[in-house]
């Protein structure tokens, strides 16, 4: 089993053996103080690892105009960007001067973990190969590891103080949409039925702030109906002071709460990309519904697990405006909440197989799943670039990520 805080040596180590400087965020966050080189800038090879956060313009095109570098730029050749290189120290342009063949026809690979248009046009713009692997499956499956024995024998059908709980911790520019979901809420009084939480992140903006932001990725609809309906205090689920890891935490008191409404890193953009968040639910032994970009539920069911949609409409995962997409998850919860208690039994007895095959899928093929997929795909990049990867222990490496 991998730890996902040594992600980075692992791959390293395991799979990118040699020949190549490895360019990645020390902390996973994207941010120029953590941008490091892991191996020197002479190595052949350059391989960026951007595959915690979604691939977003502007920020990525910074780091790969920087990952690309150095490369020739009006008149000057490579030769003359090496010399004038002040991230380079003078071994390292020594080397690379006696070796211009290899860096003039060196590879450029970017690790990623989202499928997107964006992604397939910035690999066309930047000459770069593609590898895709699930970083947050194997993060979840590290970081949730210890949930299998809390929850193994849990019952999936019991009295339940609340119908649902749901996180939103963060309001502001790619998750304001999180702003009009509890509105939404609020409007049809469904927060006294389920956890909530809701603005108490100091981090960003307030909402407030928020739908006053001239780019705010809020409708003008949305924006109405926040200030119409939106509670003014901060909505607390277990504690006031949250602290940064809290997307990757998953608070006791979660066990109060029968459905989990999962608000996801993406919403606005159209691409494929989940985080942990999505399987909080699932080693909670709880049904979810998915408030993401179109088409990321059907993206989960392709990783083997099972959706609801023989108990919900689950159409909302087709839905392309955002407002309505809303609206749509909002329903299937009034629908619930509003269920007399012999109901909600009954709708309990149709979700436990479901609930019950996902919790041992994660723990169980899942990631073999994810791991034949990372190394299929490796082989493949190789195969495309021409590397000979006979250093490479797949079997070896199959086996530590499986185990």
């Amino acid at each position: 089993m991998l730890q996902i805080d040594h992600v980075y040596e692992f791959f390293k180590n395991s799979l990118v053996k040699k020949d190549f400087a490895v360019h990645l965020f020390l902390n996973g966050y994207i941010d120029a103080a953590d941008y490091t080189v892991f191996t020197a800038h002479r190595e052949p090879n350059k391989i960026l690892f951007y595959d915690q956060e979604p691939l977003i313009l502007p920020f990525i095109e910074k780091y790969l105009d920087q990952f690309i570098s150095p490369l020739p730029n009006d008149n000057d050749t490579i030769a003359d960007l090496i010399n004038k290189s002040t991230e380079l120290t003078d071994q390292d342009k020594s080397f690379l001067l006696a070796n211009l063949d290899i860096v003039q026809n060196r590879q450029h690979i970017l690790v990623n973990t989202e499928y997107s248009q964006l992604k397939t046009e910035l690999l066309r713009r930047y000459n770069i190969k593609d590898l895709y692997y699930f970083f947050h499956g194997f993060a979840a499956l590290d970081w949730y590891r210890g949930f299998y024995s809390l929850n193994y024998s849990k019952q999936v059908i019991q009295d339940y103080t609340y119908d649902y709980i749901t996180f939103n911790r963060l309001v502001s520019n790619d998750r304001s949409y999180r702003c009009y979901f509890v509105s939404r809420l609020s409007e049809e009084l469904l927060l006294e039925h389920g956890q909530v939480s809701f603005g108490l992140s100091t981090e960003q903006a307030t909402w407030q702030e928020e739908i006053a932001d001239s780019n705010t990725k809020l409708s003008t609809k949305a924006i109405n109906h926040i200030k119409l309906h939106l509670p003014s205090r901060p909505l607390i689920i277990d504690n006031e002071h949250v602290l940064g890891s809290a997307s990757a935490d998953i608070p006791r008191c979660a066990n109060d709460s029968f459905w989990h409404v999962v608000t996801e890193t993406v919403f606005y953009y159209d691409k494929l990309h989940l985080t942990e968040k999505i399987f909080k639910p699932i080693v909670m032994k709880q049904p979810f519904m998915l408030v993401a970009a179109p088409g990321n539920l059907a993206y989960l069911k392709s990783y083997g697990f099972k959706t609801f949609d023989s108990i919900i409409d689950e159409s909302y995962d087709q839905i392309q405006d955002p407002d309505s997409r809303i609206d749509a998850v909002v329903n299937q919860l009034v629908w619930y909440c509003t269920l007399s208690v012999e109901n909600k039994q009954e709708v309990m007895r149709k979700i436990e197989p479901i609930v019950e095959y996902n919790f041992h899928h994660f723990y169980g093929e899942f990631k073999h799943i994810i791991t034949r997929e990372l190394l299929d795909n490796t082989k493949s990049l190789y195969k495309e670039i021409g590397y000979n990867d006979s250093t490479v222990a797949y079997d070896d490496v199959y086996k530590v990520l499986t185990t």
